[in-house]
């Protein structure tokens, strides 16, 4: 095999990669409604730098969580509104923030957090009886605070995910609720990294590109959830936390 068709090779193999990992993203956020980045990002960063994979999935993680969102049906009420704003606003601040903070420290802490309750979810202790005045309050401090994070890191929906869960609500109104952060988080955060020169047009351009494995992911996995008990669906999101919690700490000891 000559050095042309080696090359050949690896651009197949590196594009073939690239959108298998996308589809199956797509296929779990169909699925769970969260996962497709956790899910894609570390694949593509095997071959690609990590700011560059993250950007690949900038119009896969916008479309896709504009259609989740449903507006039509209504996000919840606007329950989680001013939880929303506050993340927007903590992402903002952690973009400054993130040269004055030991992130490690954070990460660990977050982490440590995800996996206390979570496991107090799968024990089947949750806040579903939280008064709305307490769940207001406590929203509000979980998602400014998910914001910090989300603007050192991009690592901003555990947080958010782990409450949500743990208010127990049914899996459509989950499915909605998250897909919303995710679209109003993804504005900023994509901003920024383009503003930093971390992304250009042609990233913008195949990321455009990759929507489509995206939306064929994602239809897949939403005929999965139909067939998804809203107790099996909890048990799964739960699993999925259970796993970012212990990777993150892993990752930060």
């Amino acid at each position: 095999m000559n050095l042309s068709m080696d090359l050949d090779y690896f651009e197949t193999f590196t594009v073939t990669l690239i959108f298998m990992s996308i589809f199956m993203g797509g296929i779990v956020k169909g699925s769970v409604g969260i996962g497709m980045s956790m899910f894609s990002v570390p694949i593509i960063a095997f071959i690609l730098p990590p700011t560059k994979a993250m950007m690949l999935l900038c119009f896969p993680v916008i479309v896709t969580n504009l259609i989740q969102m449903n507006i039509k049906q209504g996000i919840s009420n606007y329950r989680f509104l001013p939880m929303f704003l506050m993340l927007f606003i903590g992402i903002l601040i952690g973009g400054k923030l993130i040269l004055k903070l030991n992130f490690q420290t954070i990460s660990i802490v977050i982490a440590l957090t995800i996996i206390f309750f979570t496991l107090f979810n799968f024990f089947g202790l949750n806040l579903k009886n939280i008064k709305q005045k307490n769940e207001k309050i406590l929203s509000l401090i979980i998602g400014f605070f998910s914001g910090i994070l989300g603007g050192l890191s991009t690592f901003y929906a555990p947080p958010i995910i782990t409450f949500l869960v743990s208010l127990n609500l049914e899996k459509e109104s989950f499915i909605r609720t998250t897909a919303t952060m995710y679209f109003l988080a993804s504005i900023p955060l994509y901003s920024s990294l383009i503003y930093h020169g971390l992304g250009n047009f042609y990233d913008l351009l195949i990321s455009l590109v990759l929507t489509a494995p995206a939306l064929s992911g994602q239809y897949l996995g939403t005929k999965i959830r139909m067939r998804l008990s809203n107790e099996i669906f909890r048990k799964t999101i739960l699993s999925i936390l259970i796993i970012i919690g212990f990777s993150l700490l892993i990752k930060n000891l």
